[in-house]
């Protein structure tokens, strides 16, 4: 909870500055300043925001409190003018006591309650407050959201990888499989032509014999009879 919303929550004491230009100026001299005000005051509140369509990079907080539905009092004297009242180059220079009764003594000609102006503050505190936690949920949410998809990616890389390593030892085991076997078929092929070799040497005589054996040259010619 902010300071000022703790402190509404249990009303506030204003501080009354009576000065003679302030009751030469209000228009019901006879009438007591306001000094205190009750926490029911203050029970407005904004309208609910669950999730914010303003940016977390928001720089100025007039696009929260329009989300939040909070208006200029049709008199005009919000917080925001207030503010432009004690900044102002006639009062910039002065003490605090001293500004706050120039003020008081404006808002009194103008017949502008003080309570409203601290309403119209403490709303947009409320209305920040609710926008903080709009966003807090939102970095939640993200953050969550995120999490879930990097542990997913995560596990569809270690899938990946497993199918892959399994494929290479795969091509890995078939392609020493295949040497083997064509490594027995060259054994073969050598006893098998022995053998013809043998068969036909019966047969030749002061001739070589047309049969080879051995492995034959890569691209090599078949030999003539």
């Amino acid at each position: 909870m902010s300071r000022l919303k703790d402190l509404v929550s249990k009303g506030v004491r204003l501080i009354v500055a009576d000065s003679e230009a302030g009751a030469e100026a209000s228009p019901t001299p006879n009438a007591a300043p306001e000094r205190e005000i009750p926490a029911e005051a203050f029970q407005q509140e904004p309208e609910p925001v669950r999730r914010s369509q303003v940016a977390a990079s928001v720089e100025d907080f007039g696009a929260v409190y329009q989300e939040a539905g909070i208006e200029l009092p049709l008199h005009g004297y919000g917080v925001d003018k207030v503010a432009e009242m004690l900044e102002s180059k006639r009062l910039a220079s002065l003490g605090k006591e001293v500004k706050a009764t120039a003020v008081l003594a404006a808002l009194e000609a103008a017949q502008v309650p003080i309570r409203e102006v601290i309403q119209d503050a403490v709303l947009r505190d409320k209305a920040l407050d609710a926008f903080e936690a709009a966003k807090e949920r939102e970095v939640s949410e993200l953050r969550g959201q995120s999490e879930s998809r990097v542990s997913a990616i995560k596990s569809e890389m270690e899938t990946y990888l497993r199918e892959k390593n399994a494929e290479i030892e795969a091509l890995k085991q078939a392609g020493e499989a295949a040497g083997q076997a064509f490594q027995k078929l060259q054994e073969r092929k050598r006893r098998e032509e022995q053998r013809l070799h043998d068969v036909i040497a019966h047969f030749i005589e002061g001739a070589e014999n047309p049969v080879t054996t051995g492995s034959r040259p890569p691209g090599g010619d078949t030999p003539s009879v």
